[in-house]
């Protein structure tokens, strides 16, 4: 797996997508090297969960440092759960960074191909996704839970992306950051049913003494759409880090019961010299 981890065990821990750094920047937080105390404890980068506004301030200055950017070049959606996507334009600098800027409304998705602007998605089991197409300098970044998912808000994201800057699905590459994983996502028919209609029994384990109970991989629903739109697999990247296993080191809503931080995903196509 081409990923690099940055980091130090007294301060923030990064996955970058090994992409050009000239090119794009891009990265996925861990929990470690923040301002927050627990039980948002550290690096916690979303204002609604009962943070306090000054640390979630400071934590996120951290993270769009750490991709050379600014916290006033970020740009938040709303993520409402759904699989509405959003073109991003130099007007929308800023929105969504700090409580007083309200968020892109009504979406899970941001796409842009301004350099200087930082895409944010936030996640603490919901998978955060980030896009780059090299041949038309554009970029993207997606929250997928469960809902989006389903609703297939990884096509969308290609179909946007291919609307606004004539991207073709095999220039793109693709990154699944940290997220909860089949070995910790028990869900019921409510969830099952769904993803049956959408990706057959595939990403589901049915599990043993459980009826009615299933082990889901979000990753895989993802993996399979983006793949059946046209990206390559070979452009389809992983991280494989489960966020419910791993509490101490990410935040997990359904591992921590709800009471927890979030993390993100960023990426900025950096700004001319």
């Amino acid at each position: 797996m081409l990923t690099k981890w940055t980091g130090s065990a007294g301060g923030p821990i990064w996955i970058r997508p090994a992409w050009p750094e000239n090119e794009v920047r891009a990265a996925f937080s861990f929990r470690k090297g923040g301002v927050s105390e627990a039980p948002f404890a550290s690096l916690n980068v979303g204002f609604h969960v009962g943070d306090k506004p000054e640390c979630v301030i400071e934590n996120r200055r951290r993270c769009a440092a750490a991709v050379g950017g600014q916290l006033e070049d970020m740009v938040v959606p709303e993520q409402v759960h759904g699989t509405g996507v959003a073109v991003v334009t130099r007007d929308d600098r800023g929105r969504g960074s700090v409580p007083d800027t309200p968020p892109i409304p009504d979406v899970d998705g941001v796409i842009t191909n301004v350099p200087g602007l930082t895409l944010m998605v936030m996640a603490a089991d919901c998978v955060p996704l980030l896009f780059y197409d090299r041949a038309h300098r554009a970029i993207g970044a997606a929250h997928s839970g469960w809902r989006g998912t389903v609703g297939h808000i990884a096509r969308e994201m290609l179909t946007r992306m291919q609307m606004t800057y004539e991207t073709q699905p095999q220039d793109v590459e693709v990154w699944l950051g940290p997220s909860i994983r089949q070995c910790c996502y028990e869900v019921d028919d409510r969830v099952a049913d769904p993803v049956r209609a959408g990706f057959g029994t595939a990403p589901l384990l049915t599990r043993f003494g459980k009826p009615g109970k299933y082990l889901l991989s979000l990753q895989t629903c993802i993996q399979a759409d983006l793949r059946q739109a046209g990206v390559p697999e070979s452009q389809i990247h992983d991280t494989g880090v489960c966020t419910a296993c791993h509490p101490e080191a990410l935040f997990s809503h359904r591992a921590e019961h709800g009471k927890t931080g979030r993390l993100l995903g960023v990426i900025r196509l950096p700004s001319p010299s």
